[in-house]
């Protein structure tokens, strides 16, 4: 092979080289990413309570009122929960409704949510009192917890109370989760544009239930 022969094999080989390299050095792309599903609660319009110290967690309607103290009325007082036989702690109401007026009906009206606490009930906790107005009713299972159910009501001076709550002893201590709702049942008012109908009243206590449903032991 001549001289000039060996220069063109060598320089197709030089620019061989040069594509190889080129090619071996040019920057990897990444490889796109395969996206991951993210599944969160839709929590719009609801807030959470959580109490670290009693174990427990709760959703309700942004709009409620929140009090760590009972507010006492004349048919139900402040006690931990209703009808208690002991001593106890009042630990969270949730006033998902109430209405109040001097001249339509109902004059009052509240729907709530209440929880306490007690280290004193736990033996009569998951028992039924008859002789303060209980009637026991099925037993009902939230989230994983099975509930001892009972009734309760009361009425005197054109005034009442009805509700249901929920016991359960955990980790030694009784625990009562309870929807109630207080009113006025005076009717002699006349009509009003302000009156507020039965039904409504009725809607907004059997609501209570999607508060209860949200109750979660967290320890």
């Amino acid at each position: 092979m001549t001289k000039f022969g060996w220069l063109v094999v060598v320089g197709v080989l030089l620019v061989m080289g040069g594509i190889a390299a080129f090619i071996y050095f040019l920057p990897k792309s990444a490889p796109t990413p395969v996206p991951t599903e993210e599944v969160t609660e839709n929590l719009e319009g609801q807030s959470i309570y959580a109490s670290g110290e009693y174990g427990f967690t709760l959703r309700y309607p942004s709009k409620a009122t929140i009090e760590e103290a009972f507010t006492p009325s004349y048919i139900v007082g402040t006690s931990w929960r209703a009808n208690a036989v002991a001593t106890g702690t009042p630990l969270l109401a949730v006033i998902n409704y109430t209405t109040e007026s001097d001249h339509s009906f109902p004059r009052n009206y509240t729907a709530m949510v209440r929880i306490g606490v007690s280290v004193d009930e736990v033996e009569d906790c998951e028992e039924v009192t008859p002789d303060r107005g209980e009637t026991a009713l099925p037993d009902r299972e939230i989230n994983g917890t099975t509930w001892k159910a009972f009734s309760f009501g009361d009425a005197a001076m054109m005034k009442y109370v009805k509700g249901v709550s929920y016991r359960d002893v955990h980790n030694g201590t009784c625990y009562a989760l309870e929807k109630i709702a207080t009113g006025s049942s005076y009717m002699d008012d006349e009509d009003s544009v302000d009156d507020v109908s039965q039904d409504t009243l009725d809607a907004e206590y059997a609501a209570l239930d999607a508060i209860v449903e949200t109750f979660s032991f967290s320890r």
